[in-house]
């Protein structure tokens, strides 16, 4: 059985979602094709944003930091110098988008 893929998007998403599913289901003959291609890429793009989001998770349980490996506290969380796993589990979605805007 395949994953609920929508418990990775956030509420707004899922809501775009629904929304752009009633549109594109409504559409009938009404709705030019580039209607329902626009409601189709939009899911795409959704089911998209779903999968990155579950292969960061998927990554983040395989980086372990040599620190967290013996049961001390994982260095991204002190004050030194984060190893390379640390620093990579530390960055949030947040972060990459503000690197794409600059």
């Amino acid at each position: 059985m395949a994953e609920d893929w929508m418990k990775w998007l956030t509420e707004e998403e899922a809501a775009a979602l629904e929304y752009t599913q009633t549109v594109g289901a409504s559409a009938g003959a009404a709705h030019t094709v580039e209607v329902l291609h626009v409601c189709n890429q939009a899911v795409l793009n959704l089911r998209t944003v779903a999968a990155l989001r579950a292969l960061v998770g998927e990554k983040d349980g395989a980086l372990v930091c040599s620190y967290a490996m013996r049961g001390l506290d994982p260095c991204y969380r002190s004050r030194g110098t984060p190893c390379v796993p640390c620093h990579v589990r530390a960055l949030t979605e947040d972060d990459m988008r503000k690197r794409m805007e600059e």
